[in-house]
């Protein structure tokens, strides 16, 4: 039974490290923003940082790598995504 456990545990982390999750690309697409001095500050403020890396909208928005091109190119939507953010964090704020 151990033997077996191992092989299943070792073959399941490295799938996950071959096979790219949704996570991966999120963290890939937030790396690449955080270049982006505008979002570093909004990543390192502890009320926009949860928003950023738990919030479902926000995260699904973040996950796809063609709106991350478009936020580093386009200031109105790089506003209109600081405006989601914003307005996810206060909807968040309201629950408690």
């Amino acid at each position: 039974m151990l033997i077996s456990d191992f092989i299943v545990e070792l073959l399941s982390s490295l799938l996950q490290s071959i096979i790219p999750t949704s996570k991966s690309k999120l963290e890939k697409n937030i790396n690449q923003l955080m270049g982006e001095e505008w979002f570093s500050q909004m990543n390192n403020d502890y009320r926009y940082n949860y928003i950023i890396w738990h919030n479902r909208k926000v995260k699904r928005f973040l996950s796809k790598p063609e709106n991350v091109k478009i936020l580093k190119s386009k200031e109105d939507e790089k506003e209109k995504f600081i405006r989601l953010v914003i307005q996810e964090h206060q909807k968040f704020v309201k629950l408690y």
